[in-house]
């Protein structure tokens, strides 16, 4: 009878602990599938789950918004679902020349001569739209070469 009760109760907690991981997944998978067009980009996708914590107030040449996002860093690349999605609201990747100030952490998108930087931190991403052309990144194709 003793063994029957532990069978019981290890199934029991098994039960529980196997809800407990399925919320626990479907909450980080769930950070990738909403979303909502940026402060100063409202054309480009924002997770939903994003929080806005910081924009520029009189940068004349860069409107930025930084977002805090857990589990976002700058030592991993965008996921690919992301990617996709900024890719269905009609922007594409261009490449950034790089410079001694640039880091692999920026991505740069284009979409009908609209420019929009993102870069990844450790815990946040900034969204950067240059005001005037004078501050547009120089730009190029992916599949271009030098």
């Amino acid at each position: 009878m003793l063994s029957w009760r532990r069978v019981g109760l290890q199934s029991i907690l098994l039960l529980c602990l196997a809800i407990v991981l399925a919320g626990c997944g479907e909450a980080s998978g769930s950070v990738w599938t909403s979303y909502e067009g940026a402060v100063n980009e409202k054309s480009f996708p924002v997770p939903k789950v994003a929080n806005k914590s910081d924009q520029s107030e009189n940068n004349s040449d860069m409107d930025y918004v930084r977002y805090t996002m857990s589990g976002i860093n700058e030592g991993t690349s965008l996921p690919e679902v992301y990617l996709d999605e900024i890719k269905s609201w009609g922007w594409t990747e261009k490449q950034a020349k790089q410079s001694s100030n640039t880091s692999s952490n920026l991505h740069v998108f284009a979409k009908e001569g609209h420019i929009v930087q993102l870069a990844v931190h450790d815990g946040s991403f900034t969204l950067m739209v240059p005001r005037n052309e004078t501050t547009q990144t120089t730009v190029k194709s992916l599949g271009e070469d030098d």
